[in-house]
């Protein structure tokens, strides 16, 4: 019996994981989703560890595997795979041996960003969920006993990508940069094809190469988190007053505003995430990008990353 190959692309959040699920992984290119969001979430991510059943999971991706067609490659991508960023992603190793559990023969896919990038980029995606800390106190970590927050140990990718290979196999595990998206799209997506088992795919067309989920941009931010004081959102659900839903209402209409003539011109060099993000975590990546070079080789082109050719790293941030 022909085993068709599943490809299991973990995320991490905001490294054009909506542009792969949208663009990328469909049947046009000889993809073939087989789990949405949802049931990741129902079979894999939210059941408790008490009650958890790797059996339910294995039959019902079984299942949909069925339906994949000769040549294509059934995938399930779902970032909520690599651990929540907001709270520290403490269960990324968790769902990690699931995985291994449910499906050892999958092949894993991790993508990953430029900290310095992704740090910002998360905290944005924090206010689209309703988020109301700024971005000093959001980065801070301080967490009570038993109430996780933000951790950038979650970002430490060599660790997450580590397990992964302990798991699978070093040959099933594909790291793939955003950054190698944007530098050579045809080159980056014609190999995950080829590490993935598609025999289908052959060219991106012109329709697919546009980004999408796009974030607002950073310096919304003071505004975006004060009117989710006022809006009723997944972070805050039962504000004092609620004049509308984020990320709809007031904070969608600001967020466009802002990302628009004439506040985009006025505004579009400042960057006060960023510059933050820069100083806070100046080199606290810079050793675990230098592991993730050597575990995975010189194919993975880490260049720009903190760490890479730089001096070994100071220890976490005040």
């Amino acid at each position: 019996m022909t085993v068709v190959p599943l490809l299991i692309h973990i995320g991490y959040h905001k490294t054009a994981t909506t542009w792969l699920q949208r663009q990328l992984f469909v049947p046009e290119y000889g993809y073939r989703p087989i789990l949405d969001h949802q049931s990741v979430f129902d079979y894999i991510v939210r059941p408790h560890g008490l009650t958890f059943d790797s059996n339910a999971a294995r039959k019902t991706i079984k299942d949909a595997l069925a339906k994949v067609r000769s040549g294509e490659s059934g995938v399930i991508s779902s970032e909520i795979l690599s651990g929540h960023p907001f709270f520290g992603g403490r269960e990324s190793d968790i769902l990690a041996k699931r995985l291994a559990d449910i499906t050892p023969e999958a092949r894993i896919l991790i993508s990953v960003r430029d900290q310095m990038r992704i740090l910002p980029s998360v905290y944005m995606q924090y206010l689209l969920r309703g988020g109301t800390m700024d971005y000093v106190q959001f980065f801070k970590g301080e967490a009570d006993i038993q109430y996780f927050v933000f951790s950038p140990e979650h970002f430490k990718y060599h660790q997450l990508v580590r397990l992964y290979q302990e798991l699978f196999g070093k040959d099933k595990v594909f790291v793939l940069t955003q950054e190698s998206l944007r530098n050579d799209l045809d080159e980056t997506v014609k190999k995950l094809a080829e590490f993935s088992g598609n025999r289908i795919y052959s060219e991106l067309e012109p329709k697919s190469r546009e980004s999408v989920g796009e974030s607002y941009p950073e310096y919304a931010a003071p505004i975006l988190r004060r009117i989710n004081h006022v809006q009723t959102s997944t972070l805050n659900p039962q504000p004092i007053i609620s004049l509308g839903r984020t990320p709809k209402g007031f904070y969608k209409l600001s967020g466009y505003a802002f990302k628009n003539w004439p506040l985009s011109k006025i505004l579009r060099n400042k960057k006060p995430v960023s510059n933050h993000v820069r100083q806070k975590f100046s080199s606290y990546f810079a050793e675990s990008n230098q592991a993730l070079s050597d575990l995975v080789g010189p194919e993975l082109d880490l260049t720009g990353y903190q760490g890479i050719g730089q001096e070994k790293p100071s220890d976490y941030p005040k």
